[in-house]
């Protein structure tokens, strides 16, 4: 009788453990489901709510562009920069749109702007920073009179300002954007460096009788002065000695050599003088 009776229990029991477990699948599935559902709500409740927050913000009044904070300006003119924010203006006015990178990239293409940071100062203000590049000279080039930077980087070309600036002419620079003439053009401006700070050597102050400084030869630099039409080569060193030298001898110099062109001293313990009739004259030089 009990064996009957677990026979029938076995076969009963296996149809409700089937049944039970079969439930259980299901309710997983409905707890995986109603899982996935929410999260999915959640994601699309966020994205909604960024969506409806970034227009708000996007097309406040409160983020309108009002103020501009500009700082570093010595050469350029205040309007020239407005006027590349303006351009911007017109895409988009609300600070937190505003293309940052392309304003920044659009200073840094005027001559005058060595580098330009732009920021945002909340909530309507644009702080803009510029680094201005320094002129250091004259320089002809193709004809034209033209202020560069230490990089060759041509500055200003109207004639009506250029006079504001005190600088000697460069002669020799290449207008040329090839890695050869452009390494060529930096070893002059090196070269051009040496001779200021060789005759401003000791508080002389020379450089500030230079009319034209001629680079053409990179071992050779050679120099007019103010009210002078001599050209006096230098060499390559000691060029306050040797200009020294010639400021002793110029008055000589002139009146014994009427037609005076060159004078190059180069050659030590002499000078070689050329005439405009094309005549040369070496001088001895007592250095004792």
């Amino acid at each position: 009788m009990n064996l009957l009776k677990e026979k029938t229990t076995a076969i009963l029991g296996k149809p409700q453990k089937q049944e039970l477990k079969k439930n259980k699948n299901v309710i997983n599935r409905l707890f995986w489901a109603l899982k996935f559902s929410f999260g999915v709500l959640t994601i699309v409740l966020i994205s909604l709510s960024y969506y409806w927050i970034k227009e708000r913000l996007y097309h406040s009044p409160r983020f309108d562009l009002a103020f501009k904070e500009i700082n570093g300006l010595e050469h350029i003119s205040q309007s020239l920069v407005l006027m590349k924010i303006n351009e911007l203006e017109e895409q988009s006015q609300n600070i937190l749109t505003f293309n940052l990178n392309q304003l920044r990239s659009n200073l840094e293409l005027l001559p005058w702007v060595k580098e330009a940071v732009v920021r945002r100062s909340f909530p309507d203000k644009l702080v803009i920073n510029i680094e201005e590049r320094v002129p250091i000279a004259f320089a002809r080039i193709d004809r034209d009179t033209v202020l560069i930077d230490e990089g060759c980087v041509i500055l200003q070309t109207n004639p009506e300002t250029l006079p504001q600036f005190d600088f000697p002419v460069i002669l020799g620079i290449e207008s040329t954007f090839e890695a050869d003439g452009l390494s060529r053009n930096k070893e002059r401006i090196i070269l051009y460096r040496h001779l200021l700070d060789s005759l401003d050597g000791g508080g002389a102050q020379f450089s500030q009788d230079l009319s034209e400084v001629h680079l053409e030869d990179l071992g050779n630099v050679s120099v007019i002065l103010d009210g002078d039409t001599v050209l006096v080569h230098l060499g390559n060193n000691n060029f306050q000695e040797k200009f020294r030298r010639y400021l002793a001898s110029s008055g000589e110099l002139k009146r014994k050599y009427k037609n005076l062109d060159s004078v190059d001293l180069r050659y030590k313990n002499q000078m070689v003088i050329r005439t405009l009739k094309g005549k040369f004259t070496k001088k001895e030089v007592d250095n004792s």
